[in-house]
């Protein structure tokens, strides 16, 4: 579901409100895209039904008609999911570059957790990946990064859940590194997932140190 956000009223009419500032901040929406949503308050609704099968596909399809919407109008397009500013152009669309998808809640970093926030969107779990040390986050997002580039890629004619490999390869591609191709992708960390059903959400344990088996120079 998406909020096209424009200065002159298209054709349907407000039906939510939009996302406060403070929340769209909080999922990383940048000062200028939200300065800009200022000056934009007319609401165009767009939504999406999916089996589990077509998914990525709609999503990427709806976000591509959100965007290409926008630029017509000189509108601002928000992912209501997350909610998020998609501050990118409907060209740039991609699956394989996971961060477009989802955002990383820092919330329980000082727990050691990171959490993932746009995942139900392809009817996968959020994801929360465990011992994350606190001072090298950056790292342990890069990683997840790796990791929900691999699910989106693979779900769902693949269970998540069990042993799983992430390259460095794998992390060029959900950073949406142009040079993703051609990265190495001989290093790579181990990990093993498992569903929390009491929770909802899929949780990742790392098995090996990705500082020495992904970053060591």
């Amino acid at each position: 579901m998406y909020a096209v956000m424009t200065a002159e009223p298209l054709a349907s009419p407000a039906l939510l409100p939009p996302p406060s500032p403070e929340l769209l901040r909080h999922y990383g929406s940048s000062e200028i895209g939200i300065r800009r949503l200022q000056s934009r308050p007319n609401q165009h609704l767009l939504m999406r039904k999916a089996s589990l099968d077509d998914a990525a596909f709609t999503n990427r399809d709806m976000r591509t008609e959100a965007l290409l919407l926008a630029e017509q109008h000189d509108g601002v397009a928000i992912d209501l999911t997350i909610p998020r500013i998609v501050e990118q152009h409907s060209d740039e669309v991609s699956l394989s570059h996971a961060t477009q998808w989802y955002v990383v809640d820092y919330d329980e970093l000082a727990d050691g957790r990171l959490r993932t926030v746009g995942l139900t969107s392809f009817g996968l779990p959020e994801v929360v990946l465990r011992g994350v040390d606190e001072q090298q986050h950056a790292m342990f997002s890069a990683v997840l990064s790796g990791l929900v580039h691999r699910l989106l890629a693979e779900w769902p004619a693949n269970d998540p859940v069990g042993h799983a490999t992430v390259t460095l390869r794998d992390i060029a591609y959900g950073l949406g590194d142009p040079e993703a191709s051609s990265t190495p992708k001989e290093r790579a960390v181990e990990l093993e997932v498992a569903f929390s059903p009491s929770d909802d959400v899929l949780t990742v344990e790392l098995l090996s140190d990705p500082a020495e088996d992904l970053f060591a120079t």
